[in-house]
């Protein structure tokens, strides 16, 4: 049931943030029309999966790949956000995974080139480590992140990121998982 109550309240938030961008969908004239931005682009980062060995710092180093598509442009632009964030680590002989991928919304303010942001996404994370978890925490749960950052117009295709920070929280067996992620990167508008 507690399950299914988290889940519950992460997809109707997700959903009423949308909300507000399809009520403004057609406040517009039809023949005007507003370019919808797609920049890419990757981060390194450093996590705190909460999880291995009482690591309670950043010191877990992880790549993130990342894309944002702009819906809505302006003074406090709105876009759709995909966010992948890994990490592979070795005890001895052991391998050890941790991902997540969440989805959701950002919603950002300009300032001519700087642009503050923050997000909200829902997905899966999964965690893997031999002999170290039990079955039912091996693999997928559910997850929500919120976090912020800052991106910096470099130029009008590329897109510099010199903070974002997420924490996560997900639906681990019988307590839940709380990390948290700080990367820096950058991207490349697509389209």
């Amino acid at each position: 049931m507690r399950t299914f109550t988290l889940r519950f309240l992460a997809f109707f938030s997700f959903f009423s943030l949308l909300l507000p961008v399809c009520a403004i969908a057609q406040s517009a004239p039809s023949a005007y029309v507003e370019h919808h931005n797609i920049y890419i682009g990757g981060e390194y980062a450093l996590i705190n999966s909460d999880y291995f060995l009482g690591n309670k710092s950043l010191n877990q180093s992880s790549f993130a790949i990342y894309g944002d598509y702009y819906i809505f442009n302006g003074a406090w632009p709105i876009a759709l956000d995909v966010n992948y964030t890994k990490a592979i680590d070795y005890a001895g002989t052991q391998q050890r995974q941790f991902y997540s991928l969440l989805s959701g919304i950002k919603v950002s303010r300009r300032f001519g080139r700087l642009e503050p942001f923050g997000k909200f996404g829902a997905g899966v994370g999964h965690i893997s480590a031999i002999h170290m978890l039990t079955y039912h925490q091996y693999g997928q749960h559910f997850a929500i992140g919120m976090g912020g950052g800052l991106d910096y117009r470099l130029t009008n295709r590329i897109m510099l990121r010199p903070v974002d920070f997420t924490s996560e929280r997900w639906d681990f067996s019988i307590h839940a998982l709380s990390p948290y992620v700080l990367g820096f990167g950058r991207s490349f508008r697509i389209h």
